[in-house]
Formats: C-alpha cells, sequence, structure tokens
C-alpha cells in the first residue's frame, strides 16, 4: 500500500549505518513502507544488493511493511519483495511488469515533468514518486525542481498515487501534504536525524493527519 511515510534506505549520507540498519530503525519508528536504494554499475541484478534485500527481507518475521527494491528487478523478483522503483534511466515499466507479473508493485520516477509521470501510469506503474519538490542535496544541484503547483497538478491528473519527494523537512511538509499526495518519500530528513527512531515516528504521524 502507497500511503504514509515512504522511507528510502541508502546509507550515502549515513555511512555509520548499514541499510539494514537503517531499515530497522525506521521500521522501529513506525514506518510501514520503505525503499531499499544502493547505486552501483549493475543493472538488474546484483550480489550485494540482493544480500542486503534478504537481509531486510528477513524483518518482516518482526515488522508488518511493504519492501520495495529500488532499479534491480531481478533482485526484487528473486528475494520476493513487493515491488520495485525505477526510472527513466532503468529498465522501462512495462518490461519490469512483464518480468514481474501483475501484483508486483511498480513505482516510477517521474523528474522529467508531469507527463511522464502521466504516461508510466499508463504502462502500468503502481504509483508515480514526483520531484523534487524542493532543492535536494541527495539528488544534486542540477536535478530538476518540479515545485508545489506542478505537484498539485499530477494530484489533480492522475488516478494512480503520487509520492512526493525532495527537499521535504518539518517546515514544509504540510504545504506538500495538502498537495493531495498519497505518500511521502524521506531520505536524509530521516537518516540523518540523531534519534532516526524517533524521526520516523514523527513524520509517520504528521503524515496520518492528512
Amino acid at each position: 500500500m502507497i500511503k504514509g511515510l515512504y522511507a528510502i534506505v541508502d546509507n550515502a549520507f549515513s555511512p555509520k549505518y548499514s541499510h539494514v540498519e537503517l531499515a530497522h530503525l525506521v521500521l522501529l519508528g513506525g514506518c510501514k513502507l520503505l525503499q531499499l536504494r544502493m547505486k552501483s554499475t549493475a543493472s538488474l541484478w546484483s550480489r550485494e544488493v540482493y544480500d542486503t534485500a534478504k537481509k531486510i527481507m528477513e524483518l518482516k518475521k518482526k515488522f508488518e511493511f511493504t519492501f520495495i527494491i529500488n532499479d534491480y528487478i531481478d533482485v526484487a523478483g528473486e528475494v520476493g519483495a513487493d515491488g520495485v522503483h525505477v526510472g527513466p534511466n532503468d529498465a522501462p515499466v512495462a518490461e519490469a511488469r512483464k518480468r514481474l507479473g501483475k501484483d508486483f508493485i511498480i513505482g516510477y520516477s517521474s523528474s522529467g515533468g508531469i507527463n511522464l509521470g502521466l504516461a508510466a501510469e499508463r504502462n502500468s506503474a503502481d504509483y508515480i514518486a514526483f520531484g523534487a519538490i524542493f532543492p535536494t542535496k541527495a539528488k544534486g544541484p542540477n536535478h530538476p525542481v518540479q515545485g508545489l503547483e506542478r505537484l498539485k497538478e499530477l494530484c489533480r491528473k492522475a488516478s494512480r498515487p503520487v509520492v512526493a519527494i525532495g527537499g521535504i523537512n518539518k517546515t514544509n511538509i504540510d504545504s506538500v501534504l495538502a498537495c493531495g499526495v498519497s505518500s511521502i518519500a524521506m531520505i536524509r530528513g530521516i537518516t540523518e536525524a540523531p534519534d532516526i527512531a524517533a524521526e520516523t515516528k514523527w513524520y509517520v504521524e504528521k503524515c496520518r493527519q492528512y
């Protein structure tokens, strides 16, 4: 289910933690939706991603959550994850659907504007991740900034859940949630916090208010 806080587990900005440790901490904070994000040169399969994903899958014995894997279609299928997340530079949504089947959750990153997101929806994407809403170090200075007005427009036009991402924090989250999004995706806003579980809990409860 794509709703509420969408925690992206990526230790690029928090190297003192492993991806599995970060996953455990956000789950302790009550997050029910998380994505494993490990960037490498591989395209569809990676031993490192596979091993990490298997360990996160073990956390399902203790926590109830939806587990999405970024990029690695074959890893997602092999470990039995709930879904995969792809973007313009990854395998197309249609290919992911063909490889993984109709019941698999497939998300699409639309950083190129509203039309790309709506096209992905027509190609059977289950949700659209849209951003960056605000400037963010996680994507770098040249990443497109979409802003709140475009986010509102996409939420009006899309029939599938819209996930807002990019530069979201405690000072601006209300303005993002008010646009009608289904979910808020966060990386640094959570993983750089002194107490990750407590920070996660704050955002989980904030999202529930909308």
